[in-house]
């Protein structure tokens, strides 16, 4: 479901429940603007009385005398904890009201396909400076601005940003320092659109965004009586392995079995880190057409440690190794060894797989984010265009 079929899916939703039109006001000199709600919801009895992280965005807000808002600019409600997977494309013609993502399927003014990256589930915002707000909301169907003075929450985030024109923006609200708990914006203009990519190859990077000390003073998390590997050090480096799935075995690729790919270091400073790439048909005996069903694997080493050798990475202390596996993998080959598991494409993880022209399927390369926060790994997938299928 692309975005050459959201049109379709949009006017069909609007046929069938109303004639009302929408119209957009065409912004000046944009900017694209993605946001993640990163923060948990933890519930407990330390917990109960400390507003949830069900969140509102404001863009530019309007205060009252007390300091509540009354209005905004751009509003993004209903922001709930982000997905594991954040797809290449919005579900444009969803009426689901809580959001894993702004815009989501909030009907905005999207962005545009920028040097070839189809930037659908950004949103055109206007450029330049802006005051940005995170409210806590209550668990409810109610629009922000419908609810009761008392119902509007606490603000977790107040702060200023400055956005160029024609640039690419990702936010997150995360928690800054793990013992204070306390909630920043973290804000990364992507460089993607801007850089020399080829077709024939995936691309790929990794952010650690973990708060401040917690991988000293978080708790180790025990599973089936055995340490998982489900924290990483501020420094991990990081090797993948490419495999096909053939008669329901999982088997590496040929000269891509844990490959070395760069290392990963926590920071919160938003810079852009390197892209690291595979080729988009590894197996050699592929059409060239469909990559056909494959997973990729990213294995997180400490330093001292590689895939040559610690073999059988299990119980081992914490921040020694894990890994993130994705695409068509064996779910009984990967337990233990991979621990966490983002589907992603269902036949093919970080490369888009979809009927395109007269091939059904056809694959594309496609520029993703790996993010670790805090015990949990998250993924974007950015996808190229490519063109609509052709039914016979």
């Amino acid at each position: 479901m692309k975005r050459y079929f959201l049109y379709f899916l949009i006017m069909g939703g609007m046929l069938m429940g109303s004639c009302r039109k929408t119209e957009y006001a065409a912004i000046d000199s944009p900017a694209y603007l993605r946001v993640f709600n990163n923060l948990e919801y933890s519930p407990s009895l330390d917990t109960k009385d400390v507003p949830q992280p069900f969140l509102t965005m404001l863009i530019d807000p309007v205060l009252d005398a007390d300091g509540t808002p009354v209005s905004a600019a751009i509003t993004g409600d209903f922001l709930d904890h982000r997905d594991p997977w954040a797809r290449p494309y919005p579900d444009a013609a969803s009426n689901v009201i809580w959001q894993k993502e702004y815009p989501g399927t909030k009907r905005v003014l999207a962005g545009p396909i920028l040097n070839g990256y189809d930037l659908a589930s950004w949103a055109q915002v206007p450029s330049g400076k802006h005051r940005v707000i995170f409210r806590t909301r209550p668990l409810s169907n109610t629009p922000y601005f419908e609810l009761s003075k008392g119902e509007k929450g606490v603000t977790l985030v107040d702060t200023t940003l400055e956005l160029s024109p024609k640039e690419v923006y990702t936010m997150h609200v995360l928690t800054e320092d793990y013992v204070k708990n306390n909630p920043i914006m973290y804000l990364r203009r992507e460089t993607f659109p801007n850089q020399p990519f080829v077709d024939s190859m995936v691309y790929v990077n990794f952010y650690n965004l973990s708060s401040d000390g917690f991988f000293e003073k978080a708790p180790n998390e025990i599973v089936n009586q055995q340490l998982a590997s489900t924290k990483l050090r501020d420094t991990m480096y990081v090797y993948g392995t490419l495999s096909r799935k053939k008669n329901g075995l999982v088997t590496p690729i040929n000269g891509f079995n844990g490959i070395p790919m760069g290392r990963v270091i926590r920071s919160l400073d938003g810079v852009v880190t390197p892209y690291q790439r595979f080729p988009l048909f590894p197996d050699t005996s592929s059409n060239k057409i469909f990559t056909g069903n494959m997973s990729q694997a990213f294995g997180f080493y400490r330093a001292g440690f590689n895939p040559q050798n610690l073999i059988y990475p299990l119980d081992l202390p914490a921040g020694v190794y894990s890994a993130l596996t994705m695409g068509d993998y064996d779910e009984n080959s990967t337990t233990g060894l991979y621990p966490y598991k983002i589907k992603g494409d269902l036949r093919t993880g970080m490369i888009i797989s979809i009927h395109s022209g007269n091939d059904n399927p056809r694959s594309f390369s496609s520029v993703n984010t790996v993010e670790y926060i805090n015990r949990k790994f998250y993924v974007t997938t950015i996808q190229r265009t490519f063109e609509p299928p052709v039914y016979k």
